[in-house]
């Protein structure tokens, strides 16, 4: 038992010191161009650490260029070994003077080429040169760097970093951490954890080319290890530390600035919007405020009604619009400073004329033009509808007094002179009547002009148009009817056996066929008479000879036949007499219209045969008409 219990010590001892050697020769590597990467800034080189720092030059070089402060003179080409324990002496101390404490390394171990200590020297500046700052808050350098790293690959699912060894196996951690940074390096989602290799020298190949890191150590010194060597794998993220907390620090300042560019540019746009808006809206209300208190006011109802009408719809509108505005500017205004607070700046004071007040101001003064202009606008109103009151009432009430006196007048006509003087009269007040009628349609255009305005009530007058309208027409025709009664009367008083009534009804008769009212009776409208009263027969081809006779006789060579003329020849043929023409126009009758007369016409009259043999005896016969005779020269010849 103990000998095998020896045995596996002995090999796992065995096994761990060849992980050490292996975890050398690596660390060598990797310490190695880790001090190349910063030598070369000095045109310097290195073969091995073991070897070539045992001089304590390339160690001088080497703290130089990462402390970026000067070691002073010292012997650059020592050839004994006095000269070199200097050399390194002076680096130790360099090294001390800067807050690193080295426990158990010496010069002369150094000088020696002792491999563990010198290792332990460069990752001693690894940890103070390379990864400064990240042992702050109570954290070591390794455990500020790896939480570091955990942070910035907490975003990728497949990363899970908790060493500097396995974790960063497979190559997805340093992949993760330069997407982080730089997403346009690396397409990471095209990444598998089974690509190890691949994983590795892509991160380096990338560092190394565009983001100068320089390949420490190869992909194989990781994969290929049962424990990928942890100071080797810190070195090379210490790289990255340094390149991206450099990047970190110039975002972290550029988005500072870029915050107070964005901030300045906000507060300019805010400010320059408010003072455009403020602007325009003390133009448009200025402008407004003067164009009310000089606006015209209209001098009709229509004009007066469509500038309210205006300026209501500019209140329910426009005017709301400019007042929203003004609150939406206020707010604006207010958030303006409440930024301005809040970062620390000056208020914000808006160039003169347009600050908050004089805005509010200029709102003032509108309502005051607006108050105004409404109350000039109502009192014109006001003004124009009693205008169009008073323009009817005067029209009308005028009317009204003229017809009253015309109909008074009309009561006693009939009590002072005679029937021509008092026809006379009632003519000249007829005319009077027809003058007053003209007047007539200027009324109605007053009355239209109020209903238009809806004026439903006139206290300044009762009447109507159509009340006066009615008034004239029936006066009009009791004018009338009293003119012909007295023109019957005085017909009737001055022709024997026909009485006043027989002239009324003439004179309806006349009236009746005078279509045209022009008391005239045209040749058709005379025919048209005197066939209704069967003095003529009908006739619809206008070959009626009596009638042409009778028309010549009555019209007296004119083309019409007026009243005088018309009651003259109806009293000639109602008059119960034998006059020559009463008895001329009787044979005319029976001859039916011919110029003589058969005694077959005779008998068609009903004439006994004692009447037909008389006259046949003493009338003479018609010249070239066989069994006729001429009644005219017969008539002529009676009263001759």
């Amino acid at each position: 038992f103990f000998f095998l219990y020896f045995f596996c010590i002995s090999k796992q001892m065995a096994s761990n010191a060849d992980l050490i050697e292996k975890w050398e020769i690596i660390q060598t590597k990797t310490f190695t161009n880790w001090v190349n990467s910063h030598l070369v800034k000095r045109g310097k080189k290195i073969e091995s650490v073991k070897t070539d720092l045992s001089d304590g030059v390339m160690l001088l070089h080497l703290l130089e260029s990462i402390s970026g402060d000067s070691v002073g003179k010292f012997n650059s080409s020592p050839k004994m070994k006095i000269h070199k324990i200097e050399n390194l002496n002076k680096a130790l101390k360099f090294i001390a003077d800067h807050g690193v404490k080295l426990a158990s390394i010496g010069s002369e171990e150094i000088c020696d080429q002792n491999l563990k200590l010198t290792l332990g020297l460069v990752w001693t500046l690894i940890l103070r040169f390379a990864i400064v700052g990240l042992s702050e808050e109570g954290l070591s350098a390794k455990e500020g760097l790896l939480l570091w790293c955990q942070r910035k690959t907490e975003p990728y699912d497949n990363v899970d970093i908790k060493d500097f060894t396995f974790s960063f196996q497979d190559g997805l951690g340093l992949c993760a951490l330069i997407h982080r940074h730089r997403p346009d390096l690396i397409d990471y989602d095209s990444l598998s954890s089974e690509n190890k290799l691949d994983n590795l020298n892509l991160a380096f190949d990338v560092a190394y080319e565009h983001l100068d890191v320089a390949k420490l150590l190869d992909a194989e010194d990781i994969v290929n290890m049962p424990k990928p060597d942890e100071r080797s794998i810190m070195t090379y993220v210490a790289q990255l530390y340094q390149v991206f907390s450099s990047l970190d620090k110039v975002e972290v300042a550029g988005r500072r600035i870029g915050k107070l560019a964005d901030f300045a540019q906000t507060m300019f746009n805010l400010q320059h919007d408010y003072e455009e808006r403020s602007r325009a809206l003390k133009s448009s209300v200025t402008s407004k405020s003067n164009e009310l208190e000089n606006a015209a006011l209209g001098n009709d109802y229509a004009t007066s009604r469509q500038l309210i009408s205006e300026f209501r719809e500019y209140r329910r509108t426009l005017k709301r619009q400019w007042v929203g505005e003004q609150e939406e500017l206020q707010s604006l205004f207010n958030v303006i400073q409440a930024k301005l607070k809040t970062n620390r700046r000056p208020a914000y004071t808006p160039p003169e004329g347009l600050s908050v007040s004089d805005i509010d101001n200029d709102m003032n003064a509108l309502n005051n033009a607006e108050s105004s202009r409404r109350t000039a606008l109502n009192a014109q109103l006001r003004a124009i509808l009693d205008a169009l009151r008073k323009a009817f009432a005067d029209l009308a009430n005028a009317f009204a007094d003229k017809l009253a006196s015309l109909k008074s007048a009309l009561a006693t006509v009939g009590e002072v002179g005679e029937l021509d003087q008092q026809l006379e009269t009632i003519k000249s007040n007829q005319q009077e009547l027809a003058n007053l009628g003209n007047g007539l349609p200027d009324i109605q255009a007053a009355e239209k002009a109020c209903e238009d305005a809806n004026i439903e009530e006139n206290e300044k007058t009762d009447h109507t148009y159509d009340d006066l309208w009615f008034a004239h027409n029936l006066l009009t025709k009791t004018y009338a009817r009293n003119a012909d009664l007295l023109s019957s009367q005085i017909a009737a008083g001055q022709t024997e056996d026909v009485s006043p009534e027989q002239i009324e009804e003439f004179k309806e008769t006349f009236k009746h066929f005078d279509q045209d009212n022009d008391e005239q009776l045209s040749k058709l409208e005379f025919k048209s008479c005197l066939s209704s009263l069967g003095v003529i027969a009908l006739d619809f081809e206008g070959g009626d000879k009596r009638f042409e006779s009778i028309f010549s006789t009555v019209a007296e060579g004119s083309e019409t036949v007026n009243f005088q003329k018309f009651l003259k020849y109806m009293i000639s043929i109602s008059k119960d007499e034998e006059s020559p023409e009463q008895i001329q126009d009787s044979f005319n009758v029976l001859a039916g219209g011919k110029d003589f007369v058969t005694v077959n016409d005779m008998k068609v009259g009903q004439l006994s045969a004692e009447q037909i043999n008389h006259l046949t005896s003493v009338m003479p016969p018609k010249e070239g008409i066989e069994g006729g005779f001429d009644y005219k020269a017969y008539v002529s010849g009676l009263f001759a």
